[in-house]
């Protein structure tokens, strides 16, 4: 009996200490602290805004007029500051792709300074169509064929060069926050489940097994060549959507994820769907991207941070969406903020 006490007890020392090991065993120092920290709020969240796109012009290029908004209504700014660097929407010219994609933002820089932590994602351009394009438009939600999306793991194929471009350039910026000692959340090929997005699921096939393989392969891909580069101040966030099922039949593996979350754009928070699914994995949840689905203002943040509270404990942080989807262009957005279980910038001590 004590032989299996220990044994037992042993394993659940093991089972504490993978879940706060970097899946980049590389990992430096204040990247390990931070995911230790994510892994020990204890049911308390941080909250977040998502800042803009890098590369556009319009009131969705990136900023700092989201913060602003959040602390004019509710008098704190959130933790946790997202950028996305690549419109998959825009086109260029043949071997031009990379160029739609930029990561590097000093805006996001002068955040993580005073405190802030970044989150980068990005709706990366097709690397199937020469500059992006399918139809005269930006392919990012343009569907490729299994035939085609190995062709983008095979070396020597043109949409294996489109790929490898991408991730140099991704590479370049996401060294510019190495460079200054700031740990990026980062967050690619997010809502995979779903058939929106050239990487996801091809339409009403969810459950394609080929897909699925995949889908984990360019993942792993993604992952060892940032790897390479001694990339080792990323923590890796993965993140299906809430609506669609097969949710882990995407998931890369333990070792290529350091958080899980959800995508949910909801008009009733209390039924976001695979919570208990995708904590199973025992690595830290987020709500990685949510918002309401109806964008007509009435959206209470109030009652999504209570759901988190009482429904979803285990969330780390929460980002909202911008324009429609925005905590300030909807309801009470101060209770969302100041709700006692939040934690605003400067709230995480991580040492």
């Amino acid at each position: 009996m004590e032989l299996k006490v220990l044994l037992f007890s042993t394993l659940l020392c093991l089972v504490g200490v993978s879940a706060q090991s970097p899946a980049n065993q590389r990992a430096n120092a204040n990247t390990r602290k931070l995911l230790t920290a994510l892994s020990s709020l204890g049911g308390r969240v941080l909250s977040g805004a998502f800042g803009g796109y890098t590369n556009v012009g319009d009131e969705n290029g990136f900023s700092m007029g989201q913060a602003n908004q959040i602390q004019e209504w509710t008098k704190t700014l959130p933790a946790v500051y997202g950028i996305d660097c690549a419109p998959g929407w825009s086109t260029t010219a043949d071997y031009k792709e990379a160029d739609i994609i930029e990561c590097m933002n000093m805006q996001a820089v002068e955040y993580a300074k005073k405190g802030g932590i970044i989150t980068v994602s990005h709706h990366l351009p097709n690397p199937v169509f020469g500059g992006n394009k399918a139809n005269g438009e930006g392919a990012y939600k343009t569907a490729i064929y299994n035939n085609d999306y190995a062709a983008i793991l095979k070396q020597g194929t043109p949409q294996r060069n489109r790929w490898w471009n991408m991730m140099e350039k991704i590479a370049k910026g996401l060294q510019g926050y190495k460079d200054r000692g700031i740990t990026a959340l980062y967050r690619p090929l997010h809502e995979m489940n779903g058939d929106w997005f050239w990487w996801g699921a091809l339409k009403d096939e969810s459950q394609n097994r080929e897909r699925q393989r995949l889908y984990k392969l360019l993942w792993q891909d993604l992952f060892y060549f940032m790897q390479k580069k001694g990339l080792d101040n990323l923590l890796w966030v993965w993140s299906p959507d809430h609506s669609r099922q097969y949710k882990t039949d995407y998931y890369p593996g333990n070792n290529f994820v350091d958080i899980v979350g959800l995508d949910a754009y909801t008009d009733n928070p209390d039924n976001i769907n695979g919570y208990d699914e995708i904590t199973r994995l025992g690595k830290p949840f987020a709500l990685a991207e949510v918002g309401p689905s109806t964008t007509n203002g009435q959206f209470d943040y109030n009652w999504f941070i209570n759901s988190i509270v009482s429904k979803y404990p285990k969330t780390v942080y929460f980002m909202p969406w911008n324009a429609g989807w925005s905590p300030v262009k909807n309801k009470n957005a101060w209770g969302a903020y100041n709700n006692a279980k939040v934690v605003n910038l400067g709230g995480l001590k991580v040492r």
